[in-house]
Parts: C-alpha cells; sequence; structure tokens
C-alpha cells in the first residue's frame, strides 16, 4: 500500500481516542462487508473503484492490484472471519479531516491467519468507504 495509507493507519493508533458512537461504528462496519466480500473474490479492482477518493489519490488501481494479489495469494482460500473490533477517530494526524472508523476483522484462510484492519471514511453525503486497508499474520487464536 502507498506510505500515506500505511502512514494513516499509524496514525490513528497512536492518535486514537476513547470517542464512541455505536450507530456510526456499525454503519462503518456494515459497509466493510461488500468490499470484504470483493476482495475474497480477488475483485481487486473492483474493490479499489469502490474505496474512497482519498485512497485512489494515495495509490494507483494497477499497484493496488499487484499488492493485493500479493497479500492474498499466499493464503489459499478463505475460511471465516470474524469481528473483532471498532475503533471511532475524528481528524487523525495525516489525513483529511473527517471522521474514521478502524474495524478489525480476524481471518481464517487456508494457509494462513490475518487480521485486517479497515480504515472507513465517512463522506460529505454520508456514506462510509475504505481508505485504508492493512493485513498483519496472527498466530493461534490470536
Amino acid at each position: 500500500m502507498g506510505r500515506a495509507v500505511a502512514a494513516l493507519a499509524l496514525a490513528w493508533i497512536v492518535s486514537a481516542c476513547a470517542e464512541t458512537d455505536p450507530a456510526a461504528e456499525q454503519a462503518a462496519r456494515d459497509a466493510t462487508v461488500p468490499w470484504l466480500e470483493r476482495m475474497d473474490g480477488g475483485d481487486y479492482r473492483g474493490c479499489w473503484d469502490a474505496a474512497a477518493p482519498w485512497f485512489r489519490e494515495q495509490i494507483s488501481a494497477d499497484v493496488w492490484n499487484e499488492r493485493a494479489r500479493e497479500t492474498r495469494a499466499p493464503l489459499g482460500g478463505f475460511v471465516k472471519r470474524e469481528f473483532r473490533e471498532t475503533t471511532l477517530v475524528s481528524d487523525p494526524w495525516g489525513a483529511p479531516d473527517g471522521r474514521y472508523v478502524i474495524v478489525v476483522y480476524a481471518s481464517n484462510w487456508r494457509k494462513g491467519k490475518i487480521l485486517e484492519n479497515l480504515a472507513m471514511q465517512q463522506q460529505a453525503d454520508g456514506r462510509w468507504l475504505l481508505v485504508g486497508y492493512h493485513v498483519k499474520q496472527r498466530r493461534g487464536d490470536g
């Protein structure tokens, strides 16, 4: 992923505060479902197209497709995904002003287990669109 997107993910971790808005967090979480279904189906270009404008400015469709394939191919087939948590963040450092929700899933694949962190940005029209996707290998039940 582009350096700016990776930096944004780190900024959220550092700047996360104790804000809560259950309705916003649920709406953002709901918006991750069709996006992840596209990823699981290998429609990486569709995922890029469905992401927020800021995401598309940070990484080209070609680079996104390449990195998504590099990330997903070694995992084998999808088995299951469990929701872990959401974190609401406003105006994080290094990102456009606004409201963001980080949605975390623990996912099992035939050849591995990962944590998926999806950063969702609320758009002016109220929709929640992806601005960052980060995967981390996990071991055991973690």
